[in-house]
């Protein structure tokens, strides 16, 4: 696919206009004519007129022409630029619109309830070039939608219908609706994803549209094509090129939106050999105090289109408190083939009709490359086989892919949990199959693919700051009150003191061999260190400390942490587990299902609380009696709140969380039930009561990265795990947010998975 080319700039058009000048036989052309149409005669009065009215018009034109060309000499372009830029406005949840016509919004928002569920459109904003219709669907149980993921729902999309006929269809937004239309009707043909016959289809919503009230949010944009900006290449000779670029930078009110390209091919770069590419592992920002700058993520921006079909675009969005320039790193590595690619066959049979989870075991032995490579097994899975291989140390740094004979697959990839592990599974998978079978079968041909690499640590780097003209003067941060943390003070942390260390930490981290992850206890300060269960996760530690849940193959798992003993509640099977305050039962989200279910630890049957699809558990009310869970409205990130009350089964809707994360809300409630703590779709880290009032910020957008689990505490303590870089480096912090305590628990790495804090 062919990218388009860069569009000009308005200085660059101004510029292209001036130099164009009349080709000679035009001029010989008009000439002719115009001696043709010459009166031949005397004029008339009237004749006299218009031509006195043309050549006046004419002269008014030219001085027009005239007076523009000095201001843009005067002003100079890139202020011809701004202007000309005012035009366009930032919409905080629209984007960057065009306000070459008037704005106008939905007069209210409109809500149609059918069989349980409900869509309401709670806003639209129409601009000259776009129409945003923001709905949200809430209440479609999960037995809607497909439980298997080869299996796909509805993909019918949205449109607006006007009242002549005419259909507009949903793209990203939908096509703009002319000025004179004051009203439209949503049409959802069906609800996306859900099965024929599941939920209701074909809905209306009327809407009616109104301008835009005189206090509606248009923030100004400033938009600059900036001229190649200075380049530092660390680790890299200065002959070669740099692939890291910044095309494009919006000065939007207290942001900077930054826009660039990184190309993965080597191939421009004479100085390197044929075939090369770079691997990126971290991506950091800092500024020029050494700081990272976080970056907020945002949908009101869009990707700038690659320019070269082996790049990828990016885009950061930065706070204006940071100390330019900034520096933009990415670290990676150049990867070189080295010699011919090596193939050896082999064949298996996979039987007429293989099954998910059918197992082979083969023990073939192969020589590439110099390592003794060997094929243990191949297990079919996911419409496709995975290939599992040992191999001499260092074999797995190099290229290795498997082709079955035949067969022309649509995805594949290998994996390991160390980087280059001496066991690894090759996979490969297909979408369609000669026939309509599941998978290829009978006696099969594959081919073992092996390309030699060589790898060299690389690093890349542009500096960036911002223009005079952009600046004015930088957004200073104002904390808010409850604010304990401002972004880029994480280096500023302090250790957490002593009397603290007493307590323990339940970690997702990496084992003692550096391809296993699981469970892993620590003190505080890093010490102890105790490994409760390789090959798991989503562990959590009962309120005392003394017993740890995990899910496993054949249920829920219950061990006593003095002595490491366990227990198996063999009817639950599920993930995202949380204790109750009294340490009797333990509430999760279903494996299959999604749904919240509890289950007592003593082993009775299991109970479901929802039905409802994607749900987040939050945790428990301090007598026990009561669950809290979220449920994320479809078409948006709003997640509404419930209680479930265990004795009389009352379910009760709280409030909405407007700003959470789009995919899991991963949430958390104080012990005390005063407290719901969960990450914004910002990076920032929020508390708000259980009735959804009194938010506020409690770490404002602490790391680059963003997020992770959150864990409070008997205590009262709140333990928070970040992530640093998009390399997933980690830390952990621990927030009091009475007396805004924070610390920084430098020895502990990975997900916090529990916290036990005296």
């Amino acid at each position: 696919m062919t990218s388009p080319a860069p569009s000009q700039s308005f200085e660059e058009k101004l510029y292209a206009a001036n130099r164009m000048r009349p080709r000679p036989e035009f001029l010989a052309g008009l000439r002719s004519r115009l001696a043709e149409q010459r009166p031949k005669g005397p004029l008339s009065f009237g004749e006299r007129l218009g031509l006195v009215f043309r050549r006046s018009v004419w002269a008014t034109v030219l001085l027009v022409i005239f007076l523009l060309a000095a201001a843009f000499i005067a002003v100079g372009p890139q202020r011809v630029l701004a202007a000309f830029q005012e035009l366009f406005g930032y919409i905080p949840g629209v984007g960057i619109v065009d306000q070459s016509a008037p704005i106008r919004v939905l007069a209210r928002p409109v809500s149609l309830t059918r069989s349980g569920i409900s869509i309401t459109v709670t806003s639209a904003t129409l601009t000259a070039d776009r129409t945003q219709v923001d709905f949200r669907i809430f209440g479609v149980p999960g037995s809607a939608y497909p439980t298997r993921e080869d299996v796909h729902g509805c993909l019918a999309q949205p449109y607006l219908r006007l009242s002549d006929g005419t259909q507009l269809a949903m793209e990203k937004d939908f096509p703009p609706v002319p000025a004179s239309v004051k009203e439209a009707v949503l049409v959802i043909p069906c609800i996306g994803e859900t099965l024929p016959g599941k939920a209701p289809e074909n809905w209306e919503l009327p809407l009616r549209f109104v301008p835009a009230p005189p206090d509606f949010t248009v923030v100004p944009v400033i938009e600059s094509l900036p001229s190649q900006t200075p380049t530092v290449s660390a680790n890299t000779p200065t002959s070669e090129i740099n692939p890291l670029t910044i095309t494009k930078v919006l000065n939007i009110g207290d942001k900077f939106v930054l826009l660039g390209e990184f190309s993965y091919s080597a191939d421009r770069d004479a100085s390197l050999p044929a075939g090369s590419w770079w691997a990126i592992k971290q991506i950091s920002i800092t500024g020029a105090d050494g700081q990272a700058v976080p970056q907020s993520y945002s949908n009101d921006f869009e990707l700038p289109t690659p320019t070269r079909p082996d790049s990828e675009t990016w885009l950061y969005q930065l706070d204006k408190n940071f100390i330019p320039p900034v520096t933009i790193t990415y670290a990676g590595e150049l990867i070189s083939p080295v010699g011919p690619k090596e193939q050896a066959e082999f064949e298996f049979d996979a039987g007429a009709n293989p099954q998910n989870g059918s197992k082979w075991t083969v023990n073939q032995d192969f020589r590439l490359g110099g390592y003794a490579i060997r094929l243990v097994s191949i297990e079919s899975s996911s419409g496709g086989y995975a290939f599992h291989f040992k191999a001499d140390p260092g074999a797995s740094a190099n290229a290795i892919s498997v082709d079955i004979l035949g067969y022309t697959p649509n995805c594949g990839g290998g994996g390991g949990g160390d980087q280059f592990p001496a066991e690894f599974d090759v996979e490969v998978c297909y979408a369609s199959i000669p026939g309509g079978r599941a998978y290829p079968n009978g006696k099969l041909k594959a081919v073992l693919n092996f390309q030699a690499l060589t790898r060299q640590d690389k690093s890349f780097q542009l500096q960036w700051s911002p223009d005079t003209m952009q600046t004015g003067p930088f957004a200073t941060s104002t904390p808010q009150p409850g604010v304990c943390l401002m972004p880029g003070a994480l280096r500023q942390l302090k250790p957490a003191p002593a009397d603290l260390n007493n307590g323990t930490a339940l970690m997702y981290g990496s084992l003692d061999s550096a391809d296993k992850w699981g469970l892993v206890l620590y003190n505080l300060d890093g010490s102890g260190k105790q490994v409760l269960a390789s090959d798991a996760g989503w562990g959590a530690l009962s309120p005392d400390g003394s017993l740890m849940a995990y899910p496993g193959s054949n249920g829920i798992h219950v061990m006593d942490l003095a002595t490491k003993t366990e227990k198996v509640l063999a009817g639950a099977s599920g993930f995202d587990l949380h204790w109750s305050p009294d340490g009797k039962q333990i509430a999760y989200l279903g494996a299959s299902t999604d749904h919240l279910f509890v289950v007592d630890i003593t082993g009775a049957q299991a109970r479901q609380v929802s039905d409802q699809s994607y749900e987040s558990v939050i945790g428990w009310s301090p007598d026990s009696m009561q669950i809290y869970f979220a449920v994320p409205f479809t078409g948006g990130a709003a997640w509404k709140v419930y209680s479930f009350n265990l004795a009389s089964a009352a379910v009760r809707d709280l409030f909405t969380i407007e700003n959470g994360s789009y995919k899991g809300l991963n949430a958390a409630i104080s012990p005390d039930g005063n407290w719901i703590a969960y990450p914004g779709r910002d990076g920032s880290l929020y508390l708000v009561h259980p009735d959804g009032s009194n938010l506020h910020t409690v770490l404002d957008n602490p790391a680059a990265a963003g997020i992770g689990a959150i864990q409070w505490s008997q205590s009262g303590w709140l333990g928070v795990s970040l992530a640093t870089d998009s390399d997933s480096h980690t830390a952990v912090l621990l927030v009091k947010p009475e007396g805004c305590q924070v610390y920084l628990l430098q020895a502990l790495h990975g997900e916090l998975e529990g916290l036990s804090i005296p």
